[in-house]
């Protein structure tokens, strides 16, 4: 096989954070772990992939005490492989700021012409209610029109703190969407669960609840991180790998789309997941050694149909946050998702060719 190689697409977009901010941020970049979408349809669609800031703004009491404080300045950019084309598509979209992480939208599904978003947050709903009346958008799905608003339309959070399917917190930290007739589904890493969400009424309900597994004798959660429809039409769910995390114990879930039975691929932290034209799965992981390791070297993972492993990409991935296939095959890693301050977002395009 030759060796692939980056080049990075010039975006032109910075993160701008809040000097005082401060700590791992983890899986989240700022406002939007991935800084990219999912795979759009067409070959002139833009791609849309998420890159936003946190600037300082109201601040409330998070879970532990820590203070989360609020944004305004997330945005969607939109990026056309076939011209090379970047535009902003919204602007202003909520995002919030702990002592850990940064975290607001999460993820995009921009097919069929519409744009589904989710929002992350990690906080209870007292947290929300303090921060802002805009805030409001946190822990939600939303759409956005044609000039860029968003329009709140499932509140995750509020299911969360009624029913609390994984009752050890009460968590709405959802981190994947993808569209489905009637409503989105969503892979809420929060809450250890996978939801529907009608698109007309916003109603939210469970389809099923994510197992932990037993590690060396103890619970570890299973953190769901992205969900994907496979060229099958059944769904594919892909977990960050455990909360305590744990390495190399994340698992790769085949659902249709409520009973759901675990696929043997296991790999490190999974942080996104999607298929190329050939079926295969392409796996991404943040960070290969761990966020707690100073290595910030993250891994693009290709799973055959044989169930081989084939890595694609290692060296130049810098604690990645999504992947999408374009229309014309190329596939787009965003890098650097969890700098702050000094560092660009980046979108990559990955090339053969060159090592």
């Amino acid at each position: 096989m030759r060796p692939l190689a980056f080049d990075r697409v010039p975006l032109g977009v910075r993160h701008r954070v809040p000097t005082e901010a401060s700590g791992r941020r983890g899986a989240a970049s700022a406002g939007g772990s991935r800084a990219s979408g999912s795979a759009a349809i067409g070959r002139d669609t833009p791609l849309p992939f998420r890159g936003l800031s946190v600037e300082p703004a109201p601040c409330a009491a998070g879970v532990g005490g820590y203070p989360a404080c609020f944004g305004t300045s997330g945005a969607i950019t939109s990026y056309t492989p076939r011209n090379g084309r970047t535009e902003r598509i919204a602007t202003g979209l909520p995002s919030v700021i702990n002592d850990f992480s940064v975290l607001g939208q999460h993820d995009i599904d921009a097919s069929h012409g519409r744009t589904f978003v989710v929002f992350g947050l990690g906080e209870e709903m007292s947290t929300r209610k303090g921060l802002s009346p805009a805030a409001r958008g946190l822990a939600q799905t939303g759409t956005i029109d044609r000039n860029g608003r968003l329009r709140p339309v499932g509140d995750l959070l509020a299911f969360e703190e009624r029913y609390n399917p994984h009752r050890v917190d009460v968590n709405a930290n959802a981190y994947g969407i993808t569209r489905v007739p009637g409503g989105t589904l969503v892979a809420e890493a929060g809450g250890n669960d996978i939801l529907w969400v009608s698109s007309d009424s916003g109603s939210v309900r469970i389809l099923a609840l994510m197992p932990d597994q037993v590690i060396d004798g103890s619970p570890s959660e299973s953190v769901p991180s992205a969900i994907v429809r496979g060229p099958d039409g059944a769904f594919c769910i892909s977990e960050y790998g455990g909360e305590p995390t744990q390495m190399g114990k994340a698992r790769i879930w085949r659902s249709c789309p409520v009973e759901t039975d675990r696929r043997d691929e296991r790999v490190h932290r999974i942080i996104d997941l999607t298929f190329d034209r050939q079926g295969r799965i392409l796996v991404l992981e943040p960070a290969e050694q761990g966020f707690d390791s100073p290595d910030r070297t993250g891994r693009l993972v290709r799973i055959e149909h044989n169930g081989k492993r084939t890595v694609l990409a290692r060296e130049g991935l810098e604690h990645p946050g999504g992947v999408t296939v374009a229309p014309n095959d190329g596939i787009h890693p965003t890098n650097r998702t969890t700098s702050l301050g000094e560092a660009n977002g980046q979108l990559l395009r990955l090339r053969p060719g060159r090592s």
